[in-house]
């Protein structure tokens, strides 16, 4: 009896472990220049407190007018950004959320240097993007066919225009995309 009930926790454990010790990760990845990403990113974060939250950070002060003016010119002559970000490695089933801001109709030049880096290739992601006043649809589904093509499963995009919202409406905003995305378990508010 003793060895009957080993073999039932032995063969238990076998079956659950591997479960557990490869389960998938959600990384939630973000840039923001004026806060407003990583108020969402938080925002997420608090609904899915077990997933990474891994900040770009642009190497260059982008702050006031002087980092806009600089921002912008990114954007313009299309150059890729100096960035940090620290050394991820998500496993190939984990699932990627990204939050980034939208300049100039693209998806701005920090994210877009760190999409380019390749870590990311191959990965499910869920992008979560903000601009100022209205993102032509032209233009997001080339970016959606650019981050394609760099090799990522982009399952959708859910923008939203948050100039004149406050942090609340953005976070109820994206409490509904969380929603239609199937990200949220059941029951979670």
């Amino acid at each position: 009896m003793r060895n009957l009930k080993r073999g039932i926790i032995f063969f238990t454990l076998a079956i659950l472990i591997p479960g557990f010790a490869f389960a998938a990760d959600t990384w939630i990845i973000y840039y923001t220049r004026s806060g407003n990403n990583k108020t969402i990113a938080e925002h997420i974060k608090t609904k899915m407190p077990a997933a990474h939250m891994v900040e770009i950070k642009s190497n260059d002060d982008r702050s006031g007018i002087m980092g806009f003016v600089s921002s912008m010119l990114d954007q313009w002559l299309d150059r890729d950004a100096a960035i940090t970000v620290e050394d991820i490695k998500p496993a190939a089933d984990d699932t990627i959320i990204m939050c980034a801001p939208i300049w100039l109709q693209q998806l701005s030049s920090p994210p877009r240097t760190f999409i380019k880096q390749g870590k990311l290739k191959g990965m499910k992601m869920y992008m979560f993007i903000t601009f100022g006043g209205k993102l032509n649809e032209e233009k997001q589904k080339l970016m959606e066919t650019w981050v394609r093509d760099q090799g990522i499963n982009l399952q959708g995009v859910y923008g939203s225009a948050v100039g004149g919202k406050t942090p609340e409406d953005i976070k109820k905003l994206i409490d509904e995309y969380l929603q239609k995305a199937g990200l949220l378990a059941a029951g979670v508010q």
